[in-house]
């Protein structure tokens, strides 16, 4: 019915819309028809409430321009907010490292992207960052508290970072085997003393008090060496021989060859196990078919492993 015009108001009162009690006051009241059945719209003279789905049509074209915004504040009213324009574009994300950011996604960067710790510039006190199973949350520990656990942990019995030594910087590597002279590092933990394994000193470096070239075993038991080697030179590609000798009886039970890359650098490395009587102790020779050295970054790691 289009127009209530020339009808009678008995024929059309259930298509009214009305108040649900009263005149319009500032209670909200249902908007009815004459038939007494409420809509899902309700009136006051300061408030309209909508108890459904509130439609606008046609909708609005989308636009970066258009900056205001309806909302739903915790009363449960609409209002409006004014939002800034990165809020209907792309916002410009910074991330510090270690993060990295491409367009909106964040991640951990390629750690060649940071600066470098070496042997030479760890210290106890630099942290690593670490994930605590026990409180589901991210943690650091210490380089030196790492080591202790390291040390006592099951399954990884006397592994010992007290020997991950810093070599002779720059020593020379003749053509003639001849041992290799470690470095000593500050005392402590996870640090190059005279001995390992705790106050047992079941394993020692032994000869000068600043160059050591010997590691003594003096607890019986299954060791495993572990050898690295970082060779430079000056021109051409040495062959460089490494090999771990016992003692006592010049026997050598780990031995390698290799030859360096063209880029004049290049590692050795040589791992090696063996049973091992209290007493017996074992160092590292080197040898090159050319003038060679080897550098700040070689180590050796002895783990005890039965």
């Amino acid at each position: 019915m289009a127009s209530l015009s020339g009808t009678k108001i008995k024929d059309t009162f259930n298509i009214i819309l009305k108040l649900a009690t009263s005149a319009l006051s500032g209670t909200k009241q249902s908007v009815q028809d004459g038939d007494g059945n409420n809509s899902a719209l309700k009136l006051s003279t300061s408030d309209v409430e909508v108890a459904g789905a509130l439609s606008i049509v046609p909708q609005p074209a989308t636009s970066s321009t258009e900056l205001t915004a309806l909302l739903i504040a915790t009363s449960g009213t609409v209002v409006t907010r004014e939002l800034d324009t990165s809020a209907f574009g792309s916002a410009s994300i910074t991330a510090n490292l270690p993060l990295a950011a491409t367009g909106n996604t964040i991640g951990v960067t390629d750690p060649v992207n940071l600066s470098q710790l070496t042997a030479a510039t760890a210290l106890n006190a630099d942290k690593y960052l670490i994930w605590d199973e026990s409180t589901s949350a991210y943690k650091y520990i210490l380089f030196s508290d790492l080591v202790t656990f390291v040390q006592s942990a099951a399954g990884s019995t006397n592994f010992l970072p007290v020997l991950s030594l810093v070599a002779n910087a720059g020593t020379s590597i003749p053509t003639a085997s001849t041992v290799v002279s470690w470095q000593s590092i500050a005392s402590g933990a996870g640090k190059s003393s005279t001995a390992g394994f705790s106050a047992t000193d079941q394993i020692q470096l032994l000869d000068a008090a600043e160059l050591r070239s010997s590691i003594a075993i003096n607890v019986s038991g299954t060791y495993k060496f572990e050898v690295c080697m970082q060779i430079e030179s000056s021109s051409g590609t040495p062959v460089v021989n490494a090999k771990i000798v016992e003692n006592s009886n010049t026997a050598t039970f780990q031995e390698m060859n290799q030859t360096m890359n063209s880029q004049n650098l290049g590692v050795v490395t040589l791992t090696g196990t063996r049973q091992v009587t209290a007493g017996e102790d074992f160092s590292i020779f080197l040898s090159s078919s050319i003038a060679a050295t080897y550098s700040t970054n070689s180590y050796c790691i002895v783990t005890q492993i039965a």
